[in-house]
């Protein structure tokens, strides 16, 4: 099953990633162009839970 982390930035817009197995949070948000300070929440999710 595809996870995925879907984060919500400081100026309120949502990004959302598909986690790479074998890449590290930090590699994961680097790729995204996110950095830590700007992420507000973030939460995981699952394929199903991005349908609705």
């Amino acid at each position: 099953m595809a996870m995925y982390e879907e984060y919500v930035l400081r100026n309120e817009t949502i990004k959302t990633i598909k986690k790479v197995k074998d890449c590290s949070h930090q590699e994961e948000l680097k790729l995204s162009d996110i950095t830590e300070l700007n992420i507000f929440s973030m939460q995981l999710l699952d394929k199903q839970s991005l349908q609705k």
